[in-house]
């Protein structure tokens, strides 16, 4: 399925990233852009001036984005790309170059990437968005005002714009849009694991509405297999492979960190690639191991790996 790709050392500035989901990220979030009613103050920080009603990408390295840039490939698509899976881990962010590249190139009507992510911290919400435009390297990422009031609105999502901006789930993703799909917009929605069996479906069918009226990429960021050895993880991604393409909801729903982060994000993806009438294709997979240049060892992944895939439809 891939077209190129040129071979690197895992970069640097990923590597904070690969335990993205580990236990060394903190339970609660730090207060740091305000919300709607009490915004933060504008900081000088590196020599410019951070504007208070702009999410920032926190995890954006220049010289990172431009390995995962070189690394990256365009997918094969079979006709438009309407919706994807990429994770969110930057070991792997040639994947996630390569799922916004393939966007772009398959493409040029993009108004809007509905990106939807799993929530890694605690929260009193099951679903936050937030209604700010995000400052990237590349300019500003407008919010789409219209899809966040629908996720607030129809699926009671809360407002938090610091959950929204400190998840990586999501921010990962960010500078990668604009670089990519430069005139397009953004909305955000980051799920909790308490979300509820039924979420997918109540998802799937809003996004399918939206998709009647607005020209969008629906895109989720997904990690797939935690915490196993290699070959252990190499058979839930096989099972994982299966469900996907076989549209078994049934069976995503049952998963656990064994086979993806976020069962419901997944889900919601196979249900509204169905409502599309979309055929869903595998087009990357590897693991923090496979995905660096580096020798297996043992040691440097005592906590197992993390799996990765790209799924478009």
């Amino acid at each position: 399925m891939r077209r190129t790709i040129l071979k690197f050392f895992l970069p640097i500035g990923a590597a904070a990233l690969i335990a993205g989901c580990g236990a060394d990220i903190p339970e609660t979030v730090p207060v740091t852009s305000g919300t709607a009613d009490t915004p933060a103050v504008s900081v000088q920080e590196d020599g410019y001036i951070l504007r208070s009603d702009l999410l920032k990408c926190l995890y954006y390295d220049e010289r990172d984005s431009n390995i995962y840039d070189q690394r990256s490939c365009v997918y094969e698509t079979d006709g438009e790309l309407l919706c994807g899976v990429a994770p969110h881990h930057l070991a792997a962010g040639h994947f996630i170059a390569g799922l916004y590249r393939t966007a772009a190139e398959s493409r040029s009507d993009i108004g809007t990437v509905v990106l939807a992510a799993p929530m890694h911290y605690k929260s009193a919400n099951t679903l936050c968005t937030s209604a700010r435009s995000w400052d990237t390297a590349y300019g500003v990422l407008e919010n789409d005002a219209e899809i966040t009031a629908l996720f607030h609105d129809s699926l009671g999502a809360a407002y938090d714009d610091d959950m929204t901006g400190y998840d990586h789930s999501a921010s990962s993703h960010i500078p990668f849009i604009k670089r990519y799909l430069p005139d397009a917009k953004i909305s955000v929605l980051l799920v909790s694991p308490d979300a509820g069996s039924d979420f997918p479906e109540k998802l799937a069918e809003l996004l399918y509405e939206v998709s009647q009226t607005k020209k969008c990429l629906f895109a989720f960021s997904i990690d797939f297999s935690h915490y196993l050895q290699p070959e252990q993880a190499e058979k839930h991604d096989a099972e994982t492979l299966r469900a996907v393409t076989s549209g078994d909801t049934a069976a995503i729903g049952r998963f656990t960190d064994d086979n993806v982060d976020t069962p419901y994000c997944l889900g919601a993806f196979v249900r509204l690639s169905e409502l599309m009438g979309r055929q869903i294709t595998a087009a990357d997979h590897g693991n923090t191991y496979t995905v660096g240049s580096a020798p297996y060892d043992p040691t440097q992944f005592s906590e197992g790996v993390t799996s990765y895939f790209v799924f478009l439809s």
